[in-house]
């Protein structure tokens, strides 16, 4: 599948990383000593909960949405098996294998999901980092509800999962999303040059990173505003 390389950012990371490592993620040996029973984390205005196989028909609209495809690498499923299929892989079995945990977005008072966001290639034998991914349905964009959902992830991250270091990848286009992950905190470290090749030609990365002792400045406030 390819993506269509726009100049239109979005709220959106789409697991770039996510179609490169889990393909093999049947084959993994889980991570020991994390949580069992999925965590879900409440904000003021918003639940994030579990993503089941009963979620196959959102997933298929979801990343099929053109502002969706526009911030991915790739197009959405073609046909409602190939999302039951990926759901399986980039929500299920991420958490099933205990390699990350991909919470579903839900605004309080209606489960209908409106975006999706969490860690992934979260590996032994230290486990004190992980990649985080993000994507937001575009109806949704401007109001806050992908800061709010990543603020309590990302604290999570660090009390819960006993994380050091938190990365993100961003297409070197997608500057919308570069500064969301600005404004939390995280530092610009470099371009990972040609780190992708897709439609036809190599494109670039910028990766960001997050440590604990920077978040605990402005996280622990940040999630106090929002209650």
């Amino acid at each position: 599948m390819g993506r269509s390389l726009s100049a239109i950012a979005s709220d959106t990371i789409i697991w770039r990383t996510v179609n490169r490592v889990w393909h093999m993620a049947g084959k993994v040996t889980p991570n020991r000593g994390s949580t069992a029973r999925f965590p879900v984390l409440k904000t003021r205005r918003l639940v994030l909960r579990q993503v089941t196989m009963k979620d196959a028909p959102w997933y298929f609209e979801h990343f099929n949405t053109r502002e969706i495809v526009e911030g991915q690498d790739h197009g959405g499923p073609p046909d409602l098996n190939d999302a039951r299929a990926e759901l399986k892989l980039y929500f299920v079995d991420v958490f099933r294998l205990k390699r990350g945990i991909r919470w579903g977005i839900t605004v309080k008072g209606d489960d209908k999901l409106v975006g999706s966001a969490g860690f992934y290639k979260w590996v032994q034998p230290e486990r004190y980092q992980a990649e985080m991914g993000y994507d937001l349905n575009p109806a949704y964009w401007g109001e806050g509800i992908m800061t709010e959902a990543l603020s309590a992830i990302i604290q999570y991250g660090f009390d819960h999962m006993g994380l050091h270091r938190i990365e993100v990848l961003i297409s070197h286009h997608n500057r919308r999303s570069q500064k969301l992950i600005r404004e939390l905190g995280f530092k610009r470290e470099g371009v990972l040059r040609d780190h992708y090749f897709i439609e036809g030609r190599f494109s670039d990365d910028v990766i960001f990173s997050l440590l604990k002792e920077e978040w605990e400045g402005t996280g622990k406030r940040r999630l106090q505003h929002q209650g």
